[in-house]
């Protein structure tokens, strides 16, 4: 090979070089290109996402407020309730103590009245039989009183 052609080649070999090098540089500066894009929709999905994520944090905590809200005011009409119901109880036996208490009264009243109608009535009953008793001694008197004189 003559140095034309050696000089040729060398021609042809520095510009393939010259060539692959710039390529190299185009095609670096390609990926650099993509890497940034990538990094940036990264970036702005990273965003994204943590707006979506923030949002979804405050309606987990709203809902969770407004149940435990829901929770507490169920408690507190259970608690009345149960309150209510207690009032209840207590004045419907009171109401039944009183009653028991009344009837336990009248019934005590209802003997003792029985015990007086009986008493009165044994002791009218002891009073007629000696009343009888005496007219029918004084019956008897005249009765002996009138025989005597007609037997005399």
């Amino acid at each position: 090979m003559t140095t034309e052609d050696k000089t040729a080649e060398m021609l042809t070999l520095q510009k393939d070089n010259l060539h692959l090098k710039q390529s190299i540089n185009a095609l670096r500066d390609q990926l650099e290109k993509m890497k940034i894009a990538r990094e940036e929709a990264v970036q702005n999905t990273l965003r994204s996402v943590q707006g979506e994520i923030t949002q979804l944090k405050a309606t987990i905590t709203a809902m969770r407020d407004e149940l435990e809200k829901a929770c507490y005011e169920k408690d507190c009409i259970m608690q009345q309730q149960i309150a209510d119901t207690s009032d209840k109880t207590k004045q419907l036996t009171d109401a039944i103590v009183a009653m028991r208490n009344e009837l336990e009264s009248r019934e005590i009243t209802y003997q003792q009245e029985i015990q007086m109608i009986t008493k009165n009535h044994y002791d009218e009953v002891g009073e007629l039989q000696k009343t009888i008793k005496e007219l029918r001694d004084n019956l008897e008197d005249l009765n002996q009183g009138s025989n005597k004189g007609r037997a005399e």
